[in-house]
């Protein structure tokens, strides 16, 4: 048996594995910002064979594991040690506590790392995953929560009935997942994708494939990209542009994936959509999970509601399995936790669904496969098709509907090379109106001076 590190009401804030380009080697636990000085627990019985000062943990504690209960050492970083080296410790003891100090995990909200060794430590050079080191998730599977006698028996989870029961399931892919086929995954129940355009300026070569793959298979696409931090190498309008050489003249909604490892300050967030929405491509909003949007952008979390719509990363315990059969439900806090002031309109709830042969993100969307569609796309109902007879009006750059917020519109000025998005033509009307009511206003106190002048001279005349 083994215990969960954390009390209850704690979730994966970042799993173990591949992140943000490089390898996050253990599981981090949070629980929205409130952790530091929350308790930490042995995951087994032990000894401490360290508890102090640690390179990149602030504190960390070390616990071997005896053969009797399964071996291994597990790491518990980011922490406040409460035991000391050489003493023995029983599963589900509290050892320590969270640090609050932000300042020695990275600079993010307080949180636990936990790493798992299959015998013990070894630095970072020597790990393999799945060999030297271990995935904690996999290791505390069927945990109980601390103080609890037994694990919580899984409920069984209903059979929906009519379709997805209001609940819309999506796949976010990349290079990493070529070869995958979306038709099988729409057989399997998913009815959205998410591709991957770029990392920074690195650009995905399979972003055209999935594409024509998913749509072939009638599942609502859009895209992302992996916003870098300039002083990683490219700057944002150089990403950008590389996104655009992929999509060429298949662009699609844009999401913009917030949480390189190197921070980002809001203004890239903001360059980054402006540039897009600057060549014609809808910005649907920003992905990011609650320690990086809380902590990671600088100068403090904003509001993201300037971005569009949240597209929020929470894993849970994460486990694998079918969509459906590891979906957390509707009604789990995380869809209320609001981020920069927004809740999500999207969760990706895990990392290991099991789709089409292949272990993949994961995520839903409360609602309908065409209100989803609406999301992404704007707007509400499809558009509406011309009636018989009378030919549809070819929709260009000159067009006098302006349909498309973010397009850009030639002008009508014989001459003029200035272009144009309905948005900008609206606010250069409100500034030139509040210009021309200044300029009105100014022009009515001259007149009305000159009058006074005029009336003085007036009386002057008539009194000689």
């Amino acid at each position: 048996m083994v215990t969960m590190p954390v009390p209850r009401g704690f979730y994966v804030t970042s799993p173990y594995g591949p992140r943000w380009g490089t390898t996050h080697y253990g599981t981090d636990y949070g629980n929205g910002g409130s952790a530091g000085g929350k308790p930490v627990y042995a995951i087994k019985d032990g000894t401490v064979v360290q508890a102090g000062a640690a390179s990149g943990f602030g504190q960390w504690i070390r616990v071997d594991h005896p053969a009797s209960v399964g071996g291994n050492e597990s790491v518990y970083g980011h922490v406040i040690p409460e035991v000391r080296a050489g003493q023995r410790v029983r599963e589900g003891q509290r050892i320590g506590r969270i640090n609050p100090d932000s300042r020695t995990n990275g600079g993010v909200v307080p949180h636990l790392h936990i790493e798992v060794f299959r015998y013990s430590w070894v630095p970072a050079a020597r790990r393999v995953l799945g060999k030297t080191i271990l995935d904690p998730q996999q290791v505390l599977k069927g945990a109980r929560w601390p103080g609890e006698s037994t694990p919580p028996a899984a409920k069984p989870k209903p059979k929906p009935k009519g379709g997805n029961m209001g609940t819309t399931y999506g796949v976010d892919v990349s290079s990493h997942q070529n070869g995958m086929s979306l038709k099988q995954a729409a057989r399997e129940g998913v009815d959205f994708a998410i591709i991957r355009t770029t990392d920074g300026a690195y650009k995905d070569r399979v972003y055209q494939s999935h594409l024509a793959d998913a749509e072939g298979a009638g599942l609502v696409t859009a895209a992302y990209h992996y916003l870098r931090n300039p002083s990683e190498g490219t700057s944002v309008a150089q990403q950008v542009q590389a996104s655009l050489q992929v999509m060429g003249n298949k662009k699609r909604p844009m999401w913009i994936d917030v949480e390189t490892n190197a921070g980002l300050h809001v203004d890239h967030i903001r360059a980054c959509k402006r540039e897009f929405e600057r060549h014609g491509v809808r910005v649907i909003g920003a992905y990011s999970y609650v320690p990086y949007w809380e902590g990671r952008v600088a100068p403090r979390e904003p509001d993201s509601h300037e971005f569009g719509k949240f597209w929020v990363a929470a894993y849970g315990r994460n486990p694998a399995g079918k969509p459906r059969n590891i979906y957390p439900g509707n009604n789990p806090r995380q869809w209320n936790y609001p981020l920069g002031n927004q809740k999500p309109s999207l969760w990706q709830f895990g990392s290991n669904a099991q789709v089409a042969g292949y272990s993949v993100d994961i995520n839903a969307f409360r609602g309908t496969k065409e209100e989803l569609r609406a999301l992404f796309y704007g707007g509400g109902a499809k558009p509406t098709p011309a009636k018989p007879g009378k030919p549809q009006p070819q929709k260009g750059h000159d067009m006098t509907d302006f349909d498309q917020i973010n397009r850009r519109y030639k002008s009508r000025v014989p001459g003029s090379k200035v272009t144009m998005t309905p948005l900008d033509m609206v606010r250069n009307i409100d500034a030139h109106a509040f210009i021309a009511k200044e300029n009105t206003e100014r022009l009515e106190k001259r007149v009305a001076r000159m009058e006074a002048q005029l009336q003085n001279i007036a009386n002057k005349l008539e009194g000689k």
